[in-house]
């Protein structure tokens, strides 16, 4: 089956600012869901409410 479109053969290269918001912003996503989940099991502790580990 043939492809109904053509495959694109250039890309753009992302500039230097880029790629620094890029990686700004991954740091900032991952420290959020960092402290969504600590933000959970210091609710989940408090509550007393911990599954049981073994």
């Amino acid at each position: 089956m043939k492809e109904y479109r053509d495959k694109p053969t250039k890309f753009a290269e992302p500039t230097e600012a880029e790629v620094k918001a890029r990686t700004k912003r991954n740091i900032a996503l991952a420290a959020g869901l960092l402290l969504f989940v600590i933000l959970v099991f210091v609710t989940m502790v408090s509550r007393g409410e911990l599954p049981n580990a073994v």
